[in-house]
């Protein structure tokens, strides 16, 4: 509109300048109009909402007719950051160390605890583990699109404290992160205090020595703890994120160093590995990542705990599966009847759900006769479909408005059905028909993981990402040099 002469003016709260700021750069708007609103907060119930806009609204019309100055009606491209080699320089080696983390902690480069030199040899040093390219592109990172090389995953694999047979694992993740699918924008922006899941199946686990049992989710592995870390450089440098300036996860992000990393207890497991329901072959080592929720939560909050507990050790493999449908038909409400397409709201998306199973659990699941998770999984997604005629005149007026908008391919792509799921639905919604509570069996996962005895239910939630198709994603792990597995 800038262009065309008419004035725009960017509606912010408080808190959000320094992230207004940013964006408007990244979109080639540096002199951007912001108006900060006073006493707006997310969440507020609407009639709340309305004095603060009215109190406001001399300082909206004055930012909407004020003359546009030269340099806000023409865009500004940001330009190309280019960053010589740094030389650090000290009277000892511990002094030189230090004066290292402090600078790169001091230009957002690190993520608060002690990080390792990337020297040229160290560098060359990680390479080693992989027989790919340096100069190999594998895609653009969010928020601000840093281009991921596998030499820059390198440099952050030799400050996470990584070893290069850890390499192939951590640029496998980042394929998954950086996928053109994937929406990384979310978890890497938002105020929900969001983080990833990486997991690793397949041979190269054992390798490669990542925890899959007793404590998967601690301290005391260097491959589980590094190679998270390593992902999480990568997403600070190359996504160029900072709390407060465009990373605006209100409480931070629970295992914000090392990401919830782990292996899948394929030892223990009854049934097929993990990434064999993603399309891949038994003998193939694979990651997957995946976007989990936030601190805290209950059911029915999209918002939801980034681990929650399903059942204790002990639990019947039937109560289990009781309470999980029970679970998923509690959002029926928000996802059907509450379901508004002008309205985003993040508390009504249907949720994706990667559970997190003990071994002992899966093979009570087993003897249930589900023989696979495609079989446990579709049977859940079955049972949480909603028979058309029960559903309420409400209910069936929100389906049809998400039919309607994802026909016409508008608004955010959580709050429409992907072009392959609108005629499921559309058959759905006519007598004899049962509406799926999940958009699709996929938003389902298993994983063996644990204590293979006894062990405790876990699960992750996220709702359906908003700005892209997915937030789950499996690669295939290629050119290990220094491992059997992988290659």
């Amino acid at each position: 509109m800038e262009s065309l002469g008419l004035p725009g003016v960017f509606l912010i709260a408080q808190g959000f300048e320094h992230d207004a700021k940013e964006g408007g750069k990244d979109y080639g708007m540096p002199a951007l109009r912001t108006l900060v609103i006073p006493g707006f907060v997310w969440g507020q119930p609407g009639e709340e909402k309305i004095p603060l806009a009215k109190a406001s609204f001399a300082k909206m019309i004055e930012a909407l007719t004020h003359p546009l100055t030269p340099e806000e009606t023409r865009s500004k491209p940001r330009e190309k950051e280019v960053l010589l080699p740094v030389e650090i320089t000290a009277e000892s080696y511990e002094a030189a160390l230090e004066k290292f983390n402090q600078l790169f902690l001091d230009n957002h480069w690190g993520d608060g605890l002690p990080l390792l030199p990337p020297t040229p040899e160290r560098v060359k040093w990680m390479l080693a583990g992989t027989s790919r390219s340096p100069n190999e592109v594998i895609g653009k990172v969010a928020p601000k699109n840093g281009i991921a090389t596998i030499e820059k995953i390198a440099i952050n694999a030799v400050m996470a404290g990584a070893k290069p047979e850890y390499l192939p694992v951590i640029i496998g993740a980042m394929e998954g992160l950086a996928d053109e699918d994937y929406d990384l924008l979310h978890p890497q922006a938002s105020m929900g205090s969001f983080n990833i899941v990486v997991a690793v199946t397949g041979p190269i686990a054992k390798e490669l020595n990542i925890n899959s049992g007793v404590g998967y989710l601690g301290h005391g592995w260097r491959s589980n703890n590094t190679i998270g870390r390593a992902v999480r450089l990568c997403l600070i440098n190359l996504g160029h994120t900072w709390p407060g300036i465009n990373d605006m996860a209100n409480l931070g992000r629970q295992q914000s160093h090392t990401l919830y990393t782990f292996a899948e207890n394929q030892d223990f497991s009854p049934w097929p590995p993990y990434h064999v329901t993603q399309g891949f072959k038994p003998g193939d080592s694979c990651v997957t990542v995946s976007t989990m929720g936030s601190y805290g939560g209950t059911w029915g909050q999209a918002f939801s705990g980034g681990l929650r507990i399903v059942a204790f050790m002990g639990t019947p493999a039937e109560e289990v599966l009781n309470t999980v449908i029970e679970n998923i038909l509690s959002m029926r409400e928000g996802v059907f009847a509450r379901y508004k397409p002008e309205v985003w709201d993040v508390t009504i998306i249907p949720l994706k759900h990667l559970f997190l199973v003990p071994p002992e659990m899966a093979r009570n699941f087993q003897h249930l006769g589900f023989t696979s998770q495609e079989s446990l999984r579709d049977y859940i997604y079955e049972k949480t479909c909603v028979p058309y005629e029960q559903l309420s005149p409400e209910e069936i007026r929100g389906i049809q408005g998400k039919i309607k908008i994802s026909i016409a391919g508008e608004g955010l792509h959580g709050n429409r059905l992907p072009p392959d799921r609108i005629p499921v639905f559309q058959e759905a919604l006519k007598p004899g028909g049962k509406v799926p509570v999940l958009i699709t069996p996929e938003d389902i996962h298993f994983m063996v993981v644990g204590y293979p005895v006894g062990g405790t239910v876990v699960e992750t939630t996220y709702h359906r990402a908003p700005y892209k198709w997915v937030g789950h994603k499996t690669k295939l792990i290629r050119g290990s040099t220094l491992t059997k597995a992988g290659r």
